[in-house]
């Protein structure tokens, strides 16, 4: 379970869910996907070693037949990491360890599986506002 849900960005996050990406700043990706802001918020997890932002979107398109497979979609991840979440988390009081960017092809709430969904999570290491990507 996440902390309150409007910890800094939750509630700013909740402004932008829905917009289109243009409305929500996001930038032209390479797969050329335009995905909805689901929801941003920042998390503390329970062993208080890292601090995450996660930028969570709804990209419909990923789990459609002949949709793009993840591999074109890694170029997105990074980009919307650096282009798009770290300008947001300029300033932030909380110091973030790390970035979670994710798609799905519905919304679904934070936390709940749906074994019919696609859905795909790239995380990165945030140094001096740089975004690293932790390959698994």
């Amino acid at each position: 379970m996440r902390s309150s849900p409007c910890f800094l960005l939750g509630c700013i996050g909740l402004a932008f869910a829905g917009l289109p990406a243009g409305a929500q700043g996001l930038p032209s990706l390479p797969s050329g996907l335009a995905p909805v802001l689901l929801e941003e918020f920042i998390e503390v997890k329970p062993d208080g070693m890292f601090t995450y932002a996660r930028f969570r979107f709804v990209a419909p398109e990923i789990g459609q037949s002949g949709a793009q497979d993840y591999e074109a979609l890694v170029e997105d991840f990074m980009m919307l990491c650096q282009d798009y979440a770290v300008p947001r988390l300029v300033g932030n009081p909380e110091h973030i360890d790390r970035v979670i960017i994710s798609y799905a092809d519905r919304a679904l709430e934070f936390g709940v599986s749906d074994a019919d969904a696609t859905q795909y999570f790239e995380q990165f290491t945030l140094q001096n506002d740089i975004c690293i990507w932790e390959q698994f």
